[in-house]
């Protein structure tokens, strides 16, 4: 099987890093699964840490993936470049985990085996991450309240298994007031999400739905209602009802 190797090299400016006075276990380790989320490495392939090099401090990494192994090249050129276009969250993530390795006394080398990809990194600055992002997600509940402080003021309402208010236009809450406490709901939101924890900060409704409480026999008799054949119909039923 074809392998891989991939090296990170850390250092100082006077090359006082060895095999034995590298980087803290806890450190290594941080680093190491920060990478391996950010490489994106599936459950099939493999990346190991395969050697510690004494002529300073050097980890090198192996993989039987050949795209792990070019997205290990992408990842560092970009950090090397400082430029995080197209970084997703978890490659950013592993960025600001080499810049709080590095601090101001060390800086890394990354390259190939044969050399014939190698980049220096060593002054990383941070891309300034938003404090907030938006996202469309769907919930399911039952309308618990709903209304706003004053007549003319914004109304909210709350769903069931959710700790947060949903802002609702004027004409959408007149749809809503006859499922209150009624159906459950399928509710499309837009929800503005802090980037810190995750949580929802804000939620506006952007379409609902009520689901039906239908039994199997509803369900049947909507569609006999339409154009399934009767005969058809009675066959499903004494079946159901043998079940039953």
């Amino acid at each position: 099987m074809k392998t891989f190797d991939f090296i990170l090299r850390f250092d100082d400016s006077g090359h006082n890093l060895t095999a034995k006075n590298g980087l803290s276990i806890k450190d290594l380790s941080d680093l190491l699964s920060s990478l391996y989320e950010a490489v994106n490495v599936s459950d099939v392939d493999k990346l190991v840490l395969s050697e510690v090099r004494g002529n300073c401090y050097a980890i090198n990494l192996t993989t039987n993936n050949e795209l792990v192994h070019e997205n290990l090249k992408v990842v560092h050129k970009k950090i090397s470049l400082n430029d995080y276009q197209g970084l997703n969250k978890k490659q950013l993530k592993y960025v600001g985990k080499v810049k709080s390795i590095l601090k101001d006394n060390l800086y890394l080398q990354a390259y190939n085996e044969e050399k014939s990809f190698k980049v220096d990194v060593k002054d990383i600055e941070l891309p300034k991450i938003p404090d907030f992002y938006y996202e469309i997600s769907s919930v399911y509940g039952i309308i618990t309240s709903i209304g706003g402080r004053s007549i003319d003021g914004v109304s909210y309402i709350r769903i069931n298994g959710y700790n947060y208010d949903i802002k609702v236009s004027s004409f959408q809450e007149a749809k809503l007031i006859p499922f209150f406490k009624k159906n459950k709901m399928r509710l499309v939101l837009n929800k503005k999400m802090s980037t810190s924890d995750n949580q929802v900060k804000s939620a506006d409704l952007e379409s609902f739905e009520a689901t039906e409480n239908l039994s199997f026999l509803d369900k049947i008799e909507s569609v006999r209602n339409s154009d399934f054949d009767d005969k058809v119909f009675q066959i499903f039923k004494n079946r159901y009802e043998d079940i039953e």
